[in-house]
């Protein structure tokens, strides 16, 4: 049961990231991009997933790759992309999305120019 909810809550909570630059301003979305990297720097991994896999070693993504039949062929390059990469993805769509495309969050916190 109880690793049952960690994967629920790890996957709710990384489908509401990849989500975010739908939902949340640029600003907040390259905020929390920036956090995320920080906390894996200095935690030298995610707890959710060592809660979930027993060690530090085991990575939500590749186990979510491996069910879905995606075999890692170079972990390091994987980590790398998945840390560094896809929270600047994320940030650049956000940015579009809202800034050039003029589209509004759908969660407005702050006052934006949306109007």
């Amino acid at each position: 049961m109880r690793k049952s909810f960690l994967i629920i809550l790890h996957l709710a909570l990384t489908i509401a990231t990849y989500t975010s630059w739908l939902w949340l301003g640029w600003g907040f979305v390259a905020l929390i991009g920036l956090v995320h990297i920080a906390y894996l720097e200095v935690y030298q991994g995610c707890h959710l997933s060592r809660k979930q896999f027993g060690n530090s070693e085991d990575k939500f993504y590749e186990w979510w790759m491996s069910k879905l039949g995606i075999k890692v062929k170079d972990r390091q390059k994987t980590r790398i992309f998945m840390t560094y990469v896809v929270p600047l993805i994320v940030a650049v769509i956000a940015l579009v999305w809202q800034v050039v495309l003029g589209f509004a969050p759908l969660l407005q916190i702050l006052p934006t120019p949306y109007g």
